[in-house]
């Protein structure tokens, strides 16, 4: 039985990922941002077994929410073997047309708030001998979408730390791996950041949106694969660096990933753990 510490459980993947490992006997610590708003299934979880299932709140933007949150996961449970970051913003629109503001939005949401968990629970697990990140990042990690710089840049970048810190972390009993959904229904788009097009780029965003659009309303709505790649990614005795779910309607990806995979016997290599 594990302790799992999820962000981002008010809907999508956050909510399906903590009824998952609630299933499977561990205790779960479902974070998002506003309790009240939290999602009945799991309202109904926390009330029926409150020993091993507890909803908090947490802006992963905030440093001193961070810490509570971590702090309220030990108490509660007194160890922390798998963080689940899975909180995250999405945002269309021309690079030009999207402020520095914006960025600096997106880059906290999406990557130096998870880095900063990661922060906070790597010592934990280190201690503990064992533990294991999960990092939710995208297919735009790598796909590297037009008129989707900002949260393509966010995660991309979780990406690559991710992928130097399971090199880092794993002669302590730490993994850290990445889970990288391809499209699914979720409310991500509901919550989208997007930028109305300047002038310059109204002909490309009305051509790029009308893609988009309809490759989102034909999204599944299924969720269970990327329910049965957390688990695998946070259960796997010897993970893999990536873990995708729903690829069959992206068939450029598999080969990327493939390309990327000799980049982790470099890494091994440079620490002396080949």
């Amino acid at each position: 039985m594990a302790v799992v510490f999820i962000t981002g459980c008010s809907s999508g993947f956050g909510e399906a990922m903590a009824l998952a490992f609630a299933q499977r006997g561990d205790k779960v610590f479902a974070t998002l941002r506003n309790v009240e708003s939290a999602p009945a299934s799991l309202k109904a979880l926390a009330a029926g077994n409150p020993a091993d299932f507890f909803i908090a709140p947490l802006d992963v933007t905030d440093a001193a929410a961070r810490k509570r949150a971590i702090e309220g996961a030990l108490e509660r449970f007194g160890r922390i073997d798998v963080l689940i970051n899975n909180a995250g913003v999405g945002a269309r629109g021309a690079f030009e047309d999207t402020p520095e503001s914006q960025f600096r939005a997106m880059f906290e949401t999406n990557l130096f708030g998870p880095l900063e968990l990661v922060r906070l629970a790597l010592p934990i697990m280190r201690a503990q001998g064992s533990g294991r990140i999960v990092n939710v990042t995208s297919v735009a990690a790598v796909l590297k979408t037009p008129l989707m710089s900002a949260y393509c840049g966010s995660k991309h970048a979780l990406d690559a730390a991710t992928a130097a810190l399971d090199i880092e972390a794993r002669s302590f009993g730490v993994r850290v791996v990445a889970l990288m959904p391809g499209p699914f229904k979720t409310d991500l788009p509901k919550k989208s950041l997007d930028r109305a097009a300047s002038a310059p780029y109204a002909k490309i965003s009305a051509h790029f949106n009308t893609l988009f659009d309809a490759m989102e309303s034909h999204a599944p709505e299924d969720l269970s694969p990327v329910v049965e790649a957390a688990l695998a990614a946070a259960t796997d005795a010897d993970p893999a660096i990536r873990y995708p779910a729903g690829l069959p309607s992206i068939p450029i990806l598999p080969p990327i990933l493939q390309s990327l995979a000799p980049l982790q016997a470099v890494g091994l290599h440079l620490t002396g753990q080949d």
